[in-house]
């Protein structure tokens, strides 16, 4: 029997990898698994010339922004994101886990996000 007020631990969506650590992210906090540009299935291109970043989503905040005092719309779990990084540096706090790169990006920072099926 669990305690009042414990969080049980959610089971894996069949969209999340099993080989990603899993993450505690809050509020507009999306977690990308990173990609290289010729994994993804679109292309963006910055009219600045700014360089693009993808990366998978693989774990999301509430999306409650306390500014607005509302939820904001997340992209979903599995969805490739797009988002610009400045010549200044890199977007983000970034980590590795093994050889893999991870980034935890806000989401204001995320210019498109497109689900993607993954090919059986």
């Amino acid at each position: 029997m669990s305690e009042p007020g414990a969080r049980k631990h959610r089971r894996r969506r069949r969209d999340e990898p099993d080989n990603d650590p899993r993450f505690l992210v809050f509020g507009l906090w999306v977690v990308v698994r990173m990609l290289s540009p010729d994994r993804t299935p679109f292309a963006v291109q910055c009219p600045h010339g700014q360089p693009i970043q993808y990366g998978t989503v693989i774990s999301r905040g509430d999306g409650f922004d306390p500014e607005a005092g509302a939820f904001r719309p997340l992209p979903p779990i599995g969805s490739v994101a797009a988002f610009e990084e400045s010549p200044e540096g890199i977007e983000g706090h970034y980590f590795f886990v093994g050889d893999q790169e991870y980034r935890v990006v806000h989401l204001d920072v995320i210019n498109i996000a497109f689900p993607v099926d993954e090919p059986e």
